[in-house]
Formats: structure tokens, sequence, C-alpha cells
């Protein structure tokens, strides 16, 4: 058995209702009316559709990527669509990996928000699991890709 060396006191907690009377004044703050304000505008479209020649230069440097993820590929040959940010992603993903299965590119769907630049996401079996893509490229000659991620 346990006991305590000091007696536990029990004190009753302080009034927490408002005192019987008229309700306080409102200050200034309260006076305050919220405004009707017109909608937001919408968000501005893309700039246009990509070009088929682009989409598929995209497509053919995402299939690249995976190849060079598999082992299949060297990744140096990818260093010039790249930034460097982007090519180090990739260089440490495919740092040495090999794999049995191949990865395969399943969906890709790009879009132009501003002229100039693309921006693509997909979908890639890699690995026997399906893992997500994103990518934004500069569109001029070369392609130039500025982030690539697996998600």
């Amino acid at each position: 058995m346990t006991t305590i060396a000091e007696p536990i006191v029990l004190r009753a907690l302080p009034d927490y209702e408002p005192k019987p009377g008229p309700p306080p004044r409102p200050t200034h703050l309260a006076r305050r009316r919220l405004r009707v304000v017109a909608d937001p505008p919408p968000a501005s479209p893309p700039v246009g559709e990509v070009p088929p020649a682009v989409a598929s230069r995209i497509r053919n440097l995402i299939n690249q990527v995976l190849e060079a993820i598999d082992g299949r590929r060297p990744v140096v040959q990818l260093r010039q669509q790249f930034t460097p940010t982007a090519y180090g992603s990739i260089e440490t993903r495919a740092r040495g990996r090999t794999t049995t299965h191949r990865s395969r590119l399943r969906s890709l769907h790009a879009q132009q928000p501003v002229e100039g630049i693309v921006e693509a996401c997909g979908i890639a079996e890699i690995d026997t699991r399906l893992r997500a893509l994103a990518a934004q490229f500069e569109v001029r000659e070369p392609l130039r890709c500025n982030v690539f991620r697996v998600l």
C-alpha cells in the first residue's frame, strides 16, 4: 500500500459563466460587417496544346530515363537534356540498380501553362509497382528538363 506524504486538497473552480445582467456593449470590432465581393477571376487556361512533336520527344526522353533507372542505359547519356538538379535525382535513383523487370511508361499527360514551358505527369511501372512521375521541360533546342521526380 502506498501512502502520500502531502494531503490532497480539492479547490472550487472559479466562476466561468457570465454574471447576470445586460450583455456587454459591442466594441467597434464587432460592428464590422462582411463585404460582398465578386468571384475571383477563373484561373487562366493553359497557353495552348502541346505540339505532337514536343509530346513525342518528352515521351521518348521519359522512356530513356526509365531505361537508365533500370540500368539498361548509362545515365551519362541523359546529362545534356537535364539540369544538374534533375540529373542528380535520376542518377541517385539509378545508382547501382539492375533489374530483370523492364520499367515502362503507362500514361503521360502534358500541358503548356506558359509559353516555352511544358509540364508533364504520368504513371510508370517500375519494379512491378506503379509510380507517379512529374516533370517540367523547357521547350527549346534541345529539349531540357528542369524538374524530374518519381513519386
